[in-house]
């Protein structure tokens, strides 16, 4: 996430292509092609900042801001984690899980981010998947802590080094919405272990009874 000043059960498919993250990955691509072709067109109307929710109630910034990136090294960072580390998560929490924990793992570094803002009185246009991106990670982070379909193996040291290495990274380089890697991590730990323990999706029910 990139900043300038502003003014239950699991599924595991251990074969086959992790489409959700293969379509975000693809939209995220795309997006950032169309702004190159298109200036700085799509920048001022999709950033996040908390201004524009309290000024204007533009609260769709929340979810816009996570598919624009600053430049080619943004984008690839973000989409490598997004579809190697996306690919894990997806396999072993299924399709609509994994979507919803994208989303609101996003959402959740997008608000922090706000709250850290009007905390600290310095407002800020955010760009930038990365919120999202830590949600997956946090979301990996409790799937090896419970061993929900083993999570390929990672173990639990392997994954507090990942992730002590992602936030030093984020905190040693300037530009960068800290607030928002921490959101997104710490909610995609939270959503991962509250859609682990819901119900059965429906579909999952039906299979059960036939």
């Amino acid at each position: 996430m990139r900043t300038q000043q502003f003014g239950g059960e699991m599924r595991r498919h251990p074969e086959g292509i992790p489409w959700c993250s293969a379509v975000l990955t693809a939209v995220n691509i795309l997006v950032f092609l169309a702004c190159q072709a298109e200036g700085d067109i799509l920048y001022p109307e999709g950033a996040f900042s908390i201004l524009y929710l309290i000024r204007n109630g533009e609260y769709y910034r929340l979810v816009t801001a996570m598919f624009l990136h600053a430049d080619i090294s943004h984008l690839a960072n973000n989409m490598i984690l997004l579809y190697f580390g996306g690919e894990i998560v997806e396999k072993t929490m299924g399709k609509v899980r994994y979507l919803i924990l994208f989303f609101l793992s996003g959402i959740c570094g997008n608000l922090l981010s706000a709250v850290y803002e009007l905390s600290t009185g310095g407002f800020y246009e955010s760009i930038g998947a990365s919120g999202a991106v830590f949600g997956l990670v946090g979301a990996l982070f409790y799937l090896v802590l419970a061993k929900k379909g083993r999570a390929a193996g990672i173990s639990v040291q392997r994954m507090l080094l990942m992730i002590a290495l992602s936030l030093y990274s984020g905190f040693q380089s300037v530009m960068v919405n800290n607030a928002a890697h921490l959101g997104g991590l710490l909610g995609g730990f939270i959503l991962a272990f509250l859609l682990c323990h819901v119900g059965r999706l429906p579909e999952e029910r039906f299979r059960r009874t036939v």
